[in-house]
This record gives C-alpha cells, structure tokens and sequence, in this order.
C-alpha cells in the first residue's frame, strides 16, 4: 500500500511595503504611524540641496529620534543634478554629490536609493539620448552598490523606453525602476497600462502622487486627477510587489492620514481590494 502523499507546493506571496516621507521637524509622528501601521521610512529631505553639505548632521538627528530598521528607501539628490553631461566639471560636481548619497544609503541599510534621471524631453537630438544613456552607464559601472538597489524614477519622460534601455544595458538587478504616479501625470503620454507594461517587470518601486495635470502638486490622493482605479488595475497585473510611496509632501498637515483613508476606502494597492460597491 502507497501511504505517500502528494504535497502541493505552497505559493508564498511577497507584499509590497508601504513608506511615508517624514520631516525631521515632525519626524516623532512619522515613526509612530509607521510603527503603528507597520510602514516604512522614505528620507527625501537629504535630496535638497540645502541638506547636501550637511548630510552627516541629519544622519545624526535622524537616527536619535528614530529607531533603527524603519528607512526603506533614501532619495538621492536631483536639482541641478547631471552625471551624464558632456561638460566636465558638471559632470563631476554631479557625481560627487550623488556617490555620497549612495555611501548614506550603504551605511544606514536603505534597500532602495531613488535617483531621477534628469532626461530633458524637449532636447530632440540622437545625440543628446546617446550622451545621457552613455553617462549614467559610466557612471553606474563604477559604483560599489553594496545591499543598495538603485532605482531610477521619472520626472519629465514621456514614455519608458530610455529609462528602459539603461536598465536593461546595465544588466544588473542593483538597477531598477521607480515609477512616480504623480510625474507620470503632467508628463507622461502613455498609459498606464503601456507604461507598465514595458517596464513593470523592472519596477521595484512606485510613488503615489496626485496632481490636476497641469504641474507637480501634492494634494492629498483623491483630490487630483489621476485615475487611481486604472493605477490599481495595472499595479496589481503588472508589478503587484512593487513598494509603494504615499507622497504628499513633508509639510502635509492631514493630507497624509486623508490618503491612506482614500486608498484604504477605495480598496486600492497595495491595500486589500474592495469588495462590493464601486470603487
């Protein structure tokens, strides 16, 4: 007699993480709901030029207010920031600043470093994408990545395809793709769906903004014109373990807790999908 038995393999799902972006000056509030919520920590204020030179004195205030393990992403530096430039000196400036954020990253244990990648659209010259695409590729291969991945989000990209390109000429699962909603929005000329279904398969990471279409805003979700329900509908097709951002800007009053309201309400990713009703 076979006393065997068939064991059916048991799927294992990985859930998306939620992060908020805490201000120093507010950080006690930000570590509670993420403590209370089981969230995670995006740093953006050391992305500011301001925070730059000073980047070992927020490290420092940071970590004694806050414990340790909650940063899950750290955003690196964007304004004015061009490691792909022809002009030497820029060029170098650029990468300076943005190899210190990648050591931070490294020290503090952030998963992710989220960097733009600072494509200006409007430059219609092959020789201007190969220069940008040749300057991030030099410039990424001489990192030491450590634990961190970096992922690259949009600003002003119209579609996917260059960002893309890097990712997949790079060659590397310590490059991937942030996809920010909110950018995507004013700037963006695809859909969703073709976005995602380009780049989902690259896309570790996503930012949650809403804005009327016109200019990057931060109301809170819910009060701008981005499509939330085709925004879920294609998350959770395409990328479904993507970490996901809520971004309302570090001085947002109630807009935070209005958010999570609005995606918890409308059943919306990475929270539990609604069940009944319309969303």
């Amino acid at each position: 007699m076979d006393n065997s038995r068939k064991v059916t393999p048991v799927r294992i799902e990985v859930l998306a993480r939620i992060t908020i972006q805490p201000g120093l000056h507010d950080l006690g509030r930000y570590v509670k709901t993420a403590q209370s919520e089981d969230f995670l920590l995006e740093l953006m204020e050391p992305a500011y030029p301001k925070c730059l030179d000073e980047l070992k004195e927020y490290f420092s205030h940071y970590s004694a207010s806050a414990p340790e393990g909650l940063v899950r992403a750290l955003h690196g530096p964007y304004i004015d920031i061009t490691v792909h430039t022809a002009d030497r000196e820029i060029r170098e400036a650029s990468r300076r600043r943005v190899e210190r954020s990648l050591a931070w990253a490294r020290h503090i244990g952030a998963p992710y470093l989220i960097l733009h990648i600072n494509h200006l659209p409007m430059i219609n010259e092959a020789g201007y994408d190969r220069q940008w695409l040749s300057g991030w590729l030099d410039f990424l291969g001489r990192q030491g990545f450590g634990d961190v991945t970096v992922v690259m989000e949009n600003m002003w990209d119209r579609t996917p395809d260059l960002m893309l390109r890097l990712v997949e000429e790079f060659g590397s699962p310590r490059l991937r793709l942030c996809l920010d909603v909110a950018h995507w929005n004013v700037s963006g000329k695809v859909s969703p769906d073709q976005w995602l279904s380009a780049a989902g398969r690259y896309t570790a990471y996503v930012q949650y903004g809403d804005n009327h279409g016109d200019h990057d805003a931060d109301p809170a979700l819910g009060r701008g014109t981005v499509d939330f329900a085709e925004v879920d509908r294609v998350l959770r097709a395409e990328t479904p373990t993507a970490d996901v951002m809520i971004g309302v800007g570090i001085d947002n009053g109630d807009r935070l807790g209005a958010s999570l309201a609005f995606l918890r309400d409308c059943g919306l990713h990475p929270f539990p999908a609604a069940t009944g009703g319309e969303r």
